[in-house]
């Protein structure tokens, strides 16, 4: 399996950086995780044919986690696309559904179904992603009871096996209390750079000997903040690295 970093960028826009998005590549499929701005230019760089990819699965609705995935979209039916796209949410499958129709992405105009469904930790077991439940959203807690809102706040970290490497995705965490438990059972870890504090991750990279790919942040600040620790096996993750899994 050969997992992709395809962007970068933490929740503002960067010049020439992508938003979160990940390319997961095994025997029988491509699929993304995470669809952010500036995914499909990626893809197309990358010259992935209209029917190349099989699913996307988007690990929270935060807008520099999703918000490509409507271009991506809207790309595919105008090159004609023909086979089905399966997009997995972890929450609000009827909502993003009435949204697209705002955005006028209705099924009968398009030449491919797009086929929203709800995931959960043993959707994906078969392909060898875990994913597992993390703490990001929960500071919206009192927002949404007080505004009566639908949101589920949830958000997901996930495990990817590989016939060579286990990853640990930790995707957008509050802290690094979410994903530790798990730690010792990967051996490369792609972590978000800004939720977590520095010395937390300074500290998993001391106490765990796991490659590390240090992400979702600006670089020269990330760049800053970790320069005595960045070595053969802790990078700060570049737009188009691959790691084989």
């Amino acid at each position: 399996m050969k997992f992709t970093i395809l962007g970068t960028a933490p929740g503002k826009s960067l010049i020439g950086k992508s938003h979160t998005a990940y390319l997961l590549e095994d025997s029988n499929s491509k699929f993304l995780i995470d669809c952010g701005e500036g995914t499909t230019q990626k893809l197309l760089a990358r010259n992935l044919d209209k029917d190349d990819l099989d699913f996307v699965i988007i690990t929270h609705l935060h807008p520099d986690h999703v918000t490509g995935l409507f271009i991506l979209l809207q790309t595919l039916y105008l090159n004609k696309r023909s086979k089905d796209l399966l997009v997995f949410l972890p929450e609000s499958v009827e909502n993003f559904k009435h949204f697209m129709e705002t955005l006028y992405i209705f099924k009968e105009r398009f030449s491919y179904r797009i086929i929203i469904q709800q995931y959960n930790e043993n959707t994906f077991c078969e392909k060898g992603i875990y994913p597992f439940r993390n703490t990001h959203l929960l500071g919206y807690k009192d927002l949404v009871r007080a505004g009566g809102a639908q949101n589920r706040l949830l958000s997901y970290s996930m495990i990817i096996k590989g016939k060579k490497k286990t990853l640990l995705l930790s995707s957008d965490i509050r802290g690094i209390g979410d994903i530790k438990e798990n730690l010792t059972k990967c051996h490369v870890l792609v972590i978000d750079g800004i939720h977590p504090s520095e010395q937390a991750i300074k500290d998993i990279i001391k106490d765990y000997k796991i490659e590390v790919y240090i992400t979702h942040g600006e670089y020269e600040i990330l760049q800053k903040k970790f320069a005595d620790q960045i070595q053969e096996d802790v990078k700060l993750a570049e737009e188009n690295d691959e790691i084989i899994l």
